[in-house]
């Protein structure tokens, strides 16, 4: 590597998006890369590569890019960053990630197994998520789920219900 180009990235150490744009790596990129990883962590049973390319999710600098890679994440089923991956979505709140939820909620929570966690605890990291969402859209869905079968489900939607004062 030459020096000045050595130079240039130095600079931006500290400026992932300035590091990407200076390497050519596009959201469609990494994104494929985040993906294609965290498939073959799941087959390795590398949890410790699962949590680093969690790591490069959340360095994606355009919002829905961002949004799109992390509910691809969580409806992967086999890696051990769920919960951290609705974390994510939570705090980018972005609508397009009730889609995601949508499928998750609809789909049950088999392969949520490994977190040993009961439905509604697992309920619980859907309804801040939408709740931070806060459109209309999620404001609805949890709605919809405070009436499931699944009393788990069920009373935890209620409860973010009340706590939204909806």
């Amino acid at each position: 590597m030459d020096k000045e180009l050595r130079q240039l990235l130095d600079d931006h150490m500290h400026d992932v998006p300035r590091l990407y744009q200076l390497a050519g790596v596009t959201p469609a990129t990494i994104q494929r890369h985040i993906l294609d990883g965290m498939a073959a962590t799941i087959a390795e049973s590398d949890w410790e590569a699962q949590y680093t390319l969690l790591a490069m999710a959340r360095t994606v600098a355009h919002p829905e890019a961002k949004a799109d890679l992390l509910g691809n994440l969580l409806l992967m089923p086999g890696h051990a960053v769920h919960q951290e991956v609705t974390r994510e979505m939570q705090d980018l709140a972005s609508p397009s990630s009730v889609a995601c939820i949508r499928a998750v909620l609809e789909g049950g929570f088999d392969f949520l197994e490994y977190t040993c966690s009961e439905d509604e605890v697992i309920a619980k990291w859907f309804s801040h998520a939408l709740a931070s969402i806060g459109t209309p859209e999620a404001i609805d869905l949890i709605r919809e789920f405070a009436a499931s079968d699944n009393a788990g489900i069920a009373g935890e939607m209620r409860y973010r219900l009340a706590r939204l004062g909806c």
